[in-house]
């Protein structure tokens, strides 16, 4: 099996996949590794013979390099064990995996794709068994649900890829967009991970080490643009310090009990900021059925991205995390860096995990 350290410190382009089908003796590609070893051999004859194939590509696509890149030396589909990053080897080895790596070897680089489910997320339905009759012979077919589809791939050969997926598998895939409500939920879904129940430390001063400057871009709808189609906003490390100790003064947890919510205090924080001393009211308002809370009132206004040291999420379904991957028999190292990095790698797993059901969850309203 794949280690989920493979997710980390890679720039991810995110697509929503309906169920793959297919027939074969097992009830998920999951549980059968010669079907994964025949559909690396399918795939990598694709490549090979497609116009995907780096002999095929346009100088046009050149624009990282591609035509050095190589040949295609292996292609490999592997399932990953656990969505834990901080125990990246399950605790029962008969568990059933959450997704299939693909590794794509050429000659100069290594490009990288994963299919990813959340078997603990009440949104994932099970696999599904038919039997029907061909020839005077019983069939079943199967279809595996992998909702979130990850790649690190060039246009073209993302293009050549998706294609043979919908080919083989008869399921269809589409770009996953992350609206301003679902952002604001990511980050929500990220900080409350951070802080384990007891820390050395406090709630915020890790959040600080770990998250360090936040860079937002909100993004403007006409009447507003295009006099003004984009704002980035940088929330100093000190200055997000005190969003959370102003929230902590309000809240139920009272000062000093590390009980702050994060997410909804940042954002609803800067609204307030923007709106007393640059008169530029976001509408952040409070968002019943939200788990952070919070959302934009205005149709005018977008938050599009958030990027900082622990994570970067984009509206258009691209995201990064951060974090040094540790092995199976480590918990991501000792004093106040290991403490850090353990922090990094809990809220990114949250981040997976939130970002695998938003996938799952279907066609999402504009907010």
């Amino acid at each position: 099996m794949a280690s989920p350290h493979h997710l980390l410190n890679t720039s991810w382009t995110s697509h929503r996949l309906s169920p793959l089908h297919h027939a074969n003796k097992h009830g998920s590609l999951l549980e059968d590794a010669g079907a994964l070893q025949t559909y690396a051999t399918r795939l990598r004859d694709h490549l090979t013979n497609s116009l995907a194939d780096v002999q095929g590509w346009r100088a046009e696509d050149d624009t990282a390099g591609v035509s050095n890149i190589g040949a295609l030396n292996t292609c490999t589909w592997e399932t990953i064990s656990t969505l834990s990053f901080l125990n990246s080897r399950p605790e029962d080895e008969s568990s059933q995996a959450v997704g299939i790596l693909i590794t794509l070897s050429y000659e100069n680089i290594t490009y990288k794709a994963a299919l990813l489910a959340d078997p603990s997320s009440s949104s994932a339905p099970p696999n599904r068994h038919q039997k029907g009759k061909g020839k005077g012979k019983a069939k079943r077919s199967t279809s595996t649900y992998l909702p979130l589809l990850l790649t690190r791939l060039p246009k073209a050969l993302r293009e050549s890829f998706i294609a043979f997926l919908s080919s083989n598998f008869d399921t269809y895939i589409s770009s996953l967009r992350l609206s301003s409500r679902v952002l604001c939920d990511l980050l929500e879904s990220y900080v409350e991970r951070v802080t384990p129940s007891r820390s050395r430390t406090t709630r915020g001063d890790l959040i600080e080490d770990i998250i360090r400057e936040m860079q937002l871009t909100l993004s403007f709808a006409p009447p507003i643009a295009p006099s003004l189609r984009a704002l980035n906003v940088s929330i100093p490390r000190a200055t997000f310090a005190s969003f959370l100790r102003t929230n902590s003064r309000s809240g139920a947890g009272g000062p000093g009990t590390g009980e702050e919510s994060v997410s909804g205090s940042v954002l609803s924080g800067l609204s307030a900021y923007l709106e007393k001393h640059l008169a530029m009211e976001l509408g952040l308002v409070g968002t019943p059925g939200s788990s952070s809370g919070v959302s934009f009132a205005s149709g005018y206004v977008r938050l599009t991205r958030i990027a900082c040291a622990g994570f970067v999420v984009t509206g258009e379904g691209r995201m990064k995390i951060v974090a040094k991957a540790v092995d199976g028999d480590s918990e991501g190292g000792e004093g106040e860096e290991g403490e850090r990095n353990q922090g990094a790698l809990r809220g990114g797993e949250a981040l997976v995990r939130a970002v695998i059901d938003r996938a799952a969850a279907g066609i999402e309203k504009v907010v």
